[in-house]
């Protein structure tokens, strides 16, 4: 029995500790709520047109850091989820793209018949790692607006309400 009320002490302890701050943003016209966590890997792009990518520390209720660069939370024009392996898989896409279209040069010069052939390729292969950008929604800030939220100010915030 003592046992049983270990078990979901530990539990209950768990679950109300591990609530972080995050970055909720609301769609303005549907409503659909999106959140970004502590130490998720994001991409901003802030209004004076910068981009920081890296994961995110939230600070307090009005900023954040990304890549060691503090961001207040209403200078953000835009958010998006940026795996890192993602971010390797449209590299090496890419790379293995301009390759391609390199070895195509050559065999040209060459005078190689499938010089156009490997051209065509290649374009493709290094198109299709710009797709691979997209994959991830950019959610920007006309469409979206944001907040961060911390869930130990909740029952204070619903007090002033």
């Amino acid at each position: 029995m003592k046992s049983i009320i270990y078990i979901l002490v530990f539990l209950i302890s768990y679950a109300v500790f591990s609530q972080h701050r995050t970055i909720e943003i609301t769609n303005i016209k549907t409503g659909k709520v999106k959140v970004f966590v502590e130490n998720q890997r994001i991409k901003i792009r802030t209004l004076d047109g910068k981009k920081h990518i890296g994961n995110l520390k939230i600070s307090d209720t009005l900023s954040f850091t990304v890549n060691n660069q503090l961001v207040k939370i209403d200078s953000v024009q835009s958010i998006k989820y940026q795996p890192k392996t993602l971010a390797t898989i449209k590299t090496v896409v890419l790379i293995a793209g301009l390759t391609i279209v390199g070895a195509s040069l050559v065999a040209a010069y060459g005078g190689n018949d499938s010089a156009f052939l490997l051209f065509t390729v290649g374009s493709g292969v290094a198109i299709s790692a710009g797709l691979l950008e997209g994959i991830n929604a950019n959610n920007s800030a006309i469409k979206w607006t944001f907040k961060i939220v911390d869930p130990s100010l909740k029952g204070e915030q619903a007090k002033q309400k």
